[in-house]
């Protein structure tokens, strides 16, 4: 499979864990028009909306914040995803069912060489019950559908991804400064940002500025809405001095009756203290993930959904700005207070959005404010069997942190059948319960946890962990880290001279 496929395959559930640990990202095309063209056309709908301006649409279910949507292709189910450093459109073979190739399509890859691809008509893209007109792709091969639109289908859109709704619209573009009046009315801690573009590809890039310990890198890096997880260069990195995984303690005096747990074993990223779009805007103690080797052209890594999923992010096409917010933090010690929605509490700092369907619930939690102690929210049920506890846990860490589950999740059933289909039939409302500042210690990490109530047997559904930008152990090294330098750093006490 090459590069850009693995772009269309990692919408594939079957092949996420594999496609993301070699991601693909595209640029401007070249096309190579065929001497003979496919003869067959496909009917096109009279109702297909000509612009995507104006759909909503929910996002895929999943713990973690990614930007895929369900579709229909011609009557085909699948997945589609939006990436604008794409400058192409992909589908996957799956979607159709007698592609016509029209031409050929050459298109570099920030992260590898050049790869050239049939170019085919789409047509019967439904786009949340919206039908969308007729449009070009690449052809890349895959088991099951999936549409990845590029730069060229999304030139006229503004597209903004709610983290806390899990939904993304798609608004019209508008002038920088109708950007920044937006924001200023808005209300929330927001940043805009000018999204340059490389000036031989078109990729979209922004700077960062990572800090890990003493050290820094101002990185460029391209801006993905397809990938999950944000990445940096090995090269990059250790030639600003910055160390990935273990490596970061090597040299270093551990404290006194520290020994290094198990999990951090595990770690190969870089850990940082912060990651900034602007001086102090960002995110605090995470990591990226290591791309081997130096990088082949100008992005020195890339930004994903583990990064821009922290905030509501509208990202306009044309007009090359990425506009971040999310709600302001009053903090006094290590209590939070956040405005949201006209309020000023502490319980605005948790967003819950809700979906009661029969024999199941749909939660989509979010805390907008730092847990430096971590948390849990049990969630009080009205209605149902009253057979089985259930909430969401967040271990200690940053602002912005977002998770989704479906109770009961496959698993569930089996390990707990107390919380099967019964447990949550006949639900008629849902709210947030009580609040208890620290994390459930059986659910590491950012979970959702199920209790039978009689057998008090606990099952949890998770985000992935070490890898993530915001995991456990990238934050338990990094604090070893720091305990090292200061111990370092605190000149030896000089011994007592004898008296004369």
């Amino acid at each position: 499979m090459s590069a850009n496929q693995k772009a269309v395959a990692m919408c594939d559930s079957s092949h996420v864990e594999a496609a993301r640990a070699q991601d693909a990202r595209v640029s401007r095309p070249l096309l190579i028009p065929l001497l003979v063209l496919a003869g067959c056309h496909h009917a096109v709908r009279a109702d297909a909306v000509q612009s995507l301006v104006g759909i909503t649409a929910p996002l895929e279910s999943s713990p973690a914040l990614r930007l895929v949507v369900p579709i229909t292709v011609d009557g085909v189910e699948g997945q589609l995803t939006v990436d604008p450093s794409q400058p192409v459109s992909f589908v996957s073979a799956a979607c159709v069912r007698a592609p016509d190739v029209v031409a050929r399509v050459t298109v570099p890859d920030a992260f590898g060489p050049d790869e050239t691809y049939p170019l085919t008509r789409v047509a019967g893209l439904v786009i949340n019950g919206t039908p969308f007109r007729q449009f070009d792709a690449a052809l890349a091969a895959g088991e099951k559908c999936v549409v990845v639109l590029g730069a060229t289908d999304l030139a006229d859109v503004a597209i903004e991804v709610n983290p806390a709704q899990r939904t993304v619209r798609f608004l019209s573009t508008q002038p920088r400064a109708k950007w920044l009046e937006f924001a200023e009315k808005s209300g929330d801690d927001a940043q805009l940002l000018s999204v340059t573009r490389e000036p031989r590809t078109d990729w979209p890039l922004l700077t960062v500025r990572l800090r890990q310990g003493l050290q820094s890198l101002d990185a460029t890096m391209l801006l993905s809405l397809r990938e999950s997880r944000s990445v940096l260069y090995e090269t990059a990195g250790r030639s600003a001095g910055l160390r990935p995984g273990l490596e970061l303690l090597k040299g270093l005096p551990l404290p006194d009756g520290v020994t290094l747990p198990p999990e951090l074993s595990q770690l190969k990223g870089f850990a940082f203290d912060s990651l900034e779009f602007a001086s102090g805007f960002g995110l605090r103690e995470g990591s990226l993930e290591v791309e081997q080797g130096a990088p082949p052209h100008t992005p020195q890594g890339l930004i994903g959904a583990d990064v821009w999923g922290r905030f509501v992010m509208t990202y306009d096409v044309r007009e090359g700005v990425l506009l971040l917010r999310r709600p302001r933090v009053l903090s006094s010690g290590t209590t939070s207070r956040c405005e949201r929605d006209g309020k000023t509490s502490g319980e605005a700092c948790f967003e819950f959005n809700t979906t009661v369907t029969p024999g199941e619930l749909q939660v989509i939690a979010t805390v907008w404010s730092p847990l430096p102690d971590g948390a849990r929210v049990s969630l009080d049920l009205t209605g149902g069997s009253g057979g089985c506890r259930v909430g969401v846990t967040f271990a200690p860490g940053d602002r912005g942190r977002s998770t989704q589950h479906r109770f009961p999740w496959a698993k569930l059933k089996e390990s707990v059948p107390g919380c099967s289909e019964r447990a949550f039939t006949g639900l008629t409302a849902v709210a947030p319960g009580v609040l208890e500042e620290s994390p459930l210690p059986e659910c590491p990490g950012v979970c959702a946890f199920a209790q039978d109530a009689v057998s008090n047997r606990l099952s949890c559904e998770c985000q992935p962990g070490v890898r993530t930008v915001d995991g456990e152990a990238e934050k338990k090294l990094l604090e070893l880290f720091r305990k090292a330098l200061e111990k370092l750093q605190t000149p030896a006490e000089p011994e007592p001279t004898d008296p004369d």
